[in-house]
């Protein structure tokens, strides 16, 4: 098929974006990317690029055709700059696209703007969209700290069913996100349900070197990921202060976001000496910190929307074969405890928190490892890659 893709972010951003799209290129698709200029997460043009280009590439079997969107920066005002210069531009690229292509497929990760283009190419065209909703908005906001009766909030319920009205059908990361959806639009949607895929380098058993800073005399426990107001973090570096030296558990937080020096500061002031900030690393990095973790962290605000939603990092655990703590509600929950593969507790609750990592710790090396088992057994019976492709595949040939 002669796919559009259309998503803010791509290669070399690192969004799983490209992945998909380069694999659908490999099965035989003719695949193009409209998307931005590469800036996040730092907020700043990549090496290579600028406000000028190059807006026109080719990288392992897709052709990137870019936009000159405002970079991030920092900062609320200059986000949302960037949010809609993508949306803008990429509308009057769509305009001027030619009629080459089967299907649409927009990946709507924050902001709901960025599938604008999207709509607006499947008008110009003539040919059908197919959303994939990865982000659900407006739910999203209320993870930023915007009020559900604000006006913004109001506001942009109306732009999220007004876009995502535009669609022809839906790919829901979550199964929630259906009634969410069709209660927005007032009518039936057709969706099918796409959780993410967990990388194949997680499943991988090979031998990796020790990251810095995992002592094997400890127990270490691994936060991954994005360090923002919806991850909460603060929650583990608040129960990493509750336990002692001399239970000898270690906490490890590799990724940066916005939230990071609240985190560290969080951590200066209650003396946590048991906690290890790592920065970000490149995902070709990460299983080798896995590989040195005894059990894995996925901690989430106290916010409705994330009882929703089912990161990627929680499929990339457990196919890691590691034990997974979660402080979380809704589909997360359902899934560890349906894999049998960690504990769970309740979000934003450090006491609760630090007694699942104790609790962790203290059982049998042989259990810890049959919840890894379990975990990622379940893992490659629901979110194995193949599978995947072999959904999307079979929605883009019948919408198209």
């Amino acid at each position: 098929m002669r796919i559009l893709a259309v998503s803010q972010y791509y290669w070399p951003e690192p969004f799983n974006v490209s992945e998909i799209c380069e694999e659908l290129a490999s099965r035989g698709h003719e695949v193009t990317v409209l998307t931005g200029l590469p800036n996040y997460p730092e907020g700043e043009y990549y090496e290579g690029y600028s406000a000028k280009g190059p807006l026109r590439e080719a990288h392992n079997g897709v052709s990137i055709l870019r936009v000159s969107d405002k970079p991030r920066h920092k900062g609320a005002i200059a986000r949302v700059i960037n949010y809609y210069s993508f949306a803008i531009l990429g509308k009057a690229a769509a305009r001027k696209l030619s009629n080459q292509f089967d299907v649409i497929l927009a990946f709507t990760i924050s902001p709901v703007m960025s599938a604008e283009p999207a709509n607006v190419a499947a008008k110009h065209l003539g040919i059908p969209v197919i959303n994939y909703v990865i982000d659900l908005w407006p739910e999203c906001l209320l993870a930023g700290g915007v009020r559900r009766d604000s006006l913004a909030f109001k506001y942009y319920r109306g732009v999220s069913k007004r876009i995502y009205g535009g669609a022809d059908s839906f790919l829901v990361t979550s199964p929630g996100f259906v009634p969410y959806l069709t209660n927005l639009l007032g009518r039936d949607i057709n969706a099918v349900f796409l959780p993410q895929f967990a990388e194949d380098s997680f499943f991988d058993d090979e031998e990796t070197s020790v990251p810095d800073g995992y002592p094997t005399d400890k127990f270490n426990f691994t936060f991954a990921g994005n360090v923002g107001t919806a991850q909460s973090v603060d929650t583990i570096v608040r129960a990493a202060a509750l336990t002692k030296s001399s239970e000898g558990l270690l906490f490890h937080i590799v990724g940066d976001g916005s939230e990071l020096s609240h985190c560290k500061e969080i951590a200066g002031e209650l003396s946590c000496n048991n906690v290890v900030f790592h920065g970000r690393h490149d995902i070709t990095e990460m299983p080798s910190f896995y590989a040195a973790s005894d059990a894995m962290i996925a901690s989430f605000a106290d916010m409705p929307v994330l009882a929703l939603t089912l990161p990627r990092k929680v499929q990339s655990y457990m196919a890691a074969g590691k034990p997974v703590i979660a402080t979380a509600p809704g589909e997360t929950r359902r899934v560890i405890e349906e894999a049998r593969c960690g504990s769970v507790c309740d979000p934003e609750n450090p006491e609760q928190l630090v007694e699942a990592c104790r609790s962790i710790a203290k059982i049998d090396s042989t259990e810890r490892e049959a919840m890894g088992f379990r975990g990622r057994e379940y893992c490659k019976e629901k979110y194995a890659r193949d599978r995947f492709f072999f959904i999307l595949e079979n929605c883009l040939r019948e919408v198209g």
